[in-house]
């Protein structure tokens, strides 16, 4: 890997170098843009932007509505990957989570009125578990402002390595005296053919001196999105580590074409997806601004959020294929292959099989996530040169989320469930991939005829989410002279995550033929299905038997199981975080006159924690237990930084910044929950919450050239040294080291407290370098020739570049290495327009399995024209091309894992302000 070294020694020598392209210097020092007052205008809200970027001493990058209670885009992260070094990680076609210069949403602080945020929402597995931002619980018409600070400072509380997000919500005393606004949208999405309403609303008012003022905002929008693809839930082999190497193959003629298939990657579980998902969210905001004095301002902020998701996903697909390991009665033992083909690639891109067991499966997935969070923050200039900011404010987001799921399985003829033969004796199983977009399935069975299926599996499971957090700040400003600002703050968190999952999950032997009653279960329940147990449906190409999820009550009401705690998916953190800071700021003129920002500080942060989690355990009665195990842990962290910002010409700014970083570690490391085994070899395997946090330090650079009117082309430079990530090691140890309590040992306990076990758990391991940069080129095109309406379009763009790589040599997930974004607009009075491009390059998000999410580009169009001084009609269109999200396995191979289409999505509306 090239690398190049940002040290702080290259930063000192390039803030005083010069560019050949610098321009005379400005004697007044004086680098601020003219202010923009564009209401409505979006070349006005990114000329606002460049003067928040300009006249920030560390990097700074910001996005501003254009218009009252009207962000730019309809998803909060879609509007940030506008942003250059920013690429967002869609799910179902919509931005949820982002990624700053190739360090996801784990790594980035997120603020909500100036107070640390995290919204839970459901993920792969039930609940998200990391300290990731959901951004689409909440909706964009809320706020009205975005800055991310790529760059620290003293003054920023820490928690962040690639960068902070800070989300603003509207304030009454930047309105009007009087401000009503409504915003009314259909929305129509192309593939579901589904229509679905969008609305918001602002209310401003304030005294005619400005000194009083309360705003209230309302967003509520719904979406019935489809989606559509193809997948195969990974590749695998029957020869492989998880293959026993049984199958039957009459088309192998030759031991070596058994070889061949043995050692060929075959589709796990080929399916076609076809699945709806639903959603409601509905966000309020209210802010009260008071100003008694000129010198006093207090401000009482409030915010929530709902969002109500309902996905329903109907699979029908060939599970014997991923049954490579199982006994002889089910999987690979009973299936023969009778046709296949192989490519140079060793992958089975066809093949014909008998004897394979065929799952209809119906899934439903009910998650709501509420947010709320309110502040009241004090602003006061004690004199013209000593200030004091505060706030005080609390968080709370909970989330519930339950997933049902009713399984039907076709046994294969040899492994009759009922003793009966099904309808048609073929029982043929054929798949053909031929790349993505390219796989087709086919069946040997009347697919719809419920005497062809039996019950196989019900599966329940809750889980339930809530995370609190409380803060406190309290910042001073005393100026010592006209260059030079002293600043000092202390503030105080605590954070509480509490998460408990509970499984009822039943599978379901086969049925006796004279009573249809399950063997060995005592419940009594009939396999046998009826046409009463669900009904046919079309799905994926193919009309089959489905369950109803009426079953799942009647199966659960029989009073044979009941919830049972499952100890990975159960955990507690109490976090208390406090620190102080102390920073030095200058604004002075050197070298001639050239204006000299900077900032000089250091941030002492402590933490302490306190994890639970469920350990389980069986005794030597072979009962099984579990037991609460709580482990407390403190550490504490010195992050010192430097930012300077020198105007080497009137229109030139140099930036460098050299800091120490820390980003605290995934809730999931952290739980000390996990299982014990006594018998045999004694085992222990359980997280860490002794793990270490993340920890950087981060070197920038940039140049950044105003050359003319809302203009700049910018270069970034930025690389960050991260000491360790959280790796999984065997160890062994003993039983006193692991910290759990001896009752777990039971009758044994002096026998095994003092016996070595073998112990599995997240350790800290290698660290990595992430170094890039970025190149930002914007401005309105004022100077075209031609007539005058040419010279309303402008262009807003960017180009990232990230090299990653661990200390080991592998790679880093969660890094596209290229990614930029295009706009091109026009506007005049009554009229604007944009089309907008942001391309991703693909990502690395399983090391072990090679598993990459494919490039992606998405383009979106808006258009918006004021019918009057009052009402202005607009038109939207997302993801025009119909980008899918596609996953494969291996770089070079691409073997298809799944890949969903969403649709277009347009809008229609109308904004009417009173």
């Amino acid at each position: 890997m090239k690398t190049f070294e940002l040290k702080p020694l290259t930063l000192a020598m390039a803030i005083i170098a010069v560019p050949a392209f610098a321009q005379e210097a400005n004697t007044s020092g004086d680098a601020s843009l003219e202010e923009i007052t564009v209401t409505g205008s979006y070349a006005g809200s990114l000329a606002k932007a460049l003067d928040t970027k300009r006249d920030a001493t560390g990097m700074v990058d910001s996005i501003l509505a254009e218009d009252i209670a009207d962000f730019p885009d309809q998803n909060l992260a879609e509007s940030l990957q506008r942003i250059p070094g920013v690429a967002i990680d869609r799910d179902d076609g919509e931005g949820r989570t982002i990624t700053v210069r190739g360090l996801g949403s784990t790594y980035t602080r997120v603020q909500v009125n100036g107070m640390q945020a995290q919204s839970l929402a459901a993920g792969s597995g039930g609940v998200r578990t990391d300290r990731s931002f959901d951004f689409n619980v909440f909706a964009s018409e809320l706020f009205n402002r975005l800055d991310v600070y790529k760059t620290t400072s003293a003054d920023l509380q820490e928690g962040s390595l690639g960068a902070t997000v800070a989300l603003q919500t509207a304030r009454p005393l930047d309105y009007d005296n009087f401000t009503l606004v409504t915003n009314v949208q259909e929305g129509y999405n192309s593939q579901s053919g589904e229509f679905a309403p969008r609305a918001s609303g602002l209310f401003s008012v304030s005294n005619e001196d400005k000194t009083l003022g309360f705003l209230l905002s309302a967003a509520f929008s719904q979406k019935n999105n489809s989606v559509e693809g193809a997948e195969t839930v990974r590749w695998e082999t029957w020869g492989g580590s998880r293959g026993n190497g049984v199958f039957n193959c009459s088309a192998c003629e030759t031991d070596e074409e058994r070889a061949a298939v043995a050692a060929a990657w075959h589709p796990r579980i080929p399916r076609i997806a076809d699945k709806t998902n639903e959603q409601d969210r509905l966000g309020l905001t209210s802010s009260f601004q008071w100003q008694p004095a000129d010198s006093t301002l207090v401000t009482v902020d409030a915010l929530y959020s709902n969002v109500d998701v309902t996905r329903n996903e109907p699979y029908l697909g060939a599970i014997s294929l991923a049954r490579l390991d199982t006994g002889a009665s089910t999987g690979s033992s009973e299936m023969d292959i009778i046709d296949y083909m192989i490519d140079g690639n060793g992958t089975m891109t066809s093949g014909t099989v008998t004897g394979t067991d065929v799952r209809s499966e119906n899934f439903q997935a009910n998650w709501g996530s509420e947010y709320q969070q309110y502040s009241i923050a004090l602003e006061h200039d004690f004199s013209d040169r000593l200030r004091m900011s505060a706030l005080v404010g609390a968080t709370e987001s909970v989330m519930d989320n339950r997933e049902v799921t009713v399984v039907y399985e076709h046994y294969s003829d040899g492994d009759s469930r009922q003793n009966i033969e099904y309808a048609d004796s073929s029982d043929q199983f054929r798949w053909n991939y031929n790349g993505p977009n390219s796989l087709d399935l086919s069946y040997g069975f009347d697919l719809s005829d419920p005497a062809n299926w039996e019950l196989s599996e019900y599966r329940d499971r809750l889980y339930d989410a809530s995370s609190e957090t409380s803060h406190a700040n309290v910042d001073v400003e005393f100026d010592l002279n006209d260059a030079f600002t002293l600043k000092a703050g202390a503030n105080s968190n605590s954070y509480g995550y509490d998460i408990v999952g509970l499984r009822a999950d039943k599978g379901f032997g086969s049925a006796d033929s004279a009573d249809g009653v399950v063997d060995g279960n005592a419940c009594g329940i009939s396999a046998a299905v009826s046409a009463n147990d669900g009904k046919a449906i079309k799905s994926g190409g193919e009309t089959y038997f489905q369950a109803d999820f009426g079953i799942s009550e009647t199966l659960f009401d029989s009073g044979c199981w009941s919830y049972a705690v499952r100890a990975g998916d159960t955990r507690n953190v109490d976090e208390d975080t406090y620190g102080y800071f102390v920073q030095v700021d200058m604004d002075t003129d050197v070298f001639g006159g050239r204006r000299l920002r900077g900032n000089l500080g250091v941030r002492k942060a402590y933490t302490e924690l306190a994890s639970t989690g469920v350990t389980a355990y069986t005794d030597e009665n072979d009962v099984d237990h579990v037991v609460d195990v709580t482990v407390k842990h403190k550490y504490d962290d010195t992050l010192p930084s430097l930012n300077l910002a020198l105007n080497v010409a009137e229109d030139v700014i140099l930036r460098a910044s050299a800091a120490k970083v820390m980003s605290r570690p995934n809730l999931t490391d952290l739980n000390p929950g996990g299982s014990v085994s006594i018998f045999g070899e004694p085992k222990v395997s359980y997280g860490n919450p002794f793990i270490e946090p993340f920890r950087a330090k981060a070197y920038d650079l940039s140049a950044e050239w105003y050359f003319a009117e809302s203009a700049l082309v910018s270069l970034a430079l930025f690389q960050k040294d991260i000491e360790s990530f959280p790796t999984s090691d065997t160890v062994d140890m003993s039983w006193s080291q692991t910290g759990l309590p001896d009752s777990m040992l039971g009758a044994q306990v002096d026998q095994l407290k003092d016996a070595i076990f073998e112990v599995s758990r997240r350790v800290n391991g290698g660290g990595a370098t992430v170094q890039g940069w970025e190149l930002q080129y914007q401005q309105p095109l004022t100077f075209l020739p031609g007539p005058e309406w040419v010279q309303n379009f402008g262009v807003q763009s960017n180009y990232t570049f990230v090299d990653a790589e661990t200390d080991s040599g592998s790679k880093m997930t969660g890094v596209s290495e290229t990614s930029y974004n295009l706009t091109v607009y026009w506007e005049n009075d009554d009229f604007q327009a944009r089309i907008s491009n942001a391309y991703r390059g693909e990502y690395l998000t399983n090391l072990s399995r090679e598993e990459y999410v494919g490039a992606s580009s998405f383009i979106d169009f808006s258009a918006s024209y004021n019918v009057s001084e009052n009402l202005k009609v607009s038109f939207e269109a997302l993801n025009l091309g119909d980008e899918p999200k596609y996953r494969y396995l291996g770089e070079d191979v691409k073997r298809l894992y799944d890949e969903h289409f969403t649709g277009a999505q347009y809008f229609v509306g109308a904004q009417y302000k009173f």
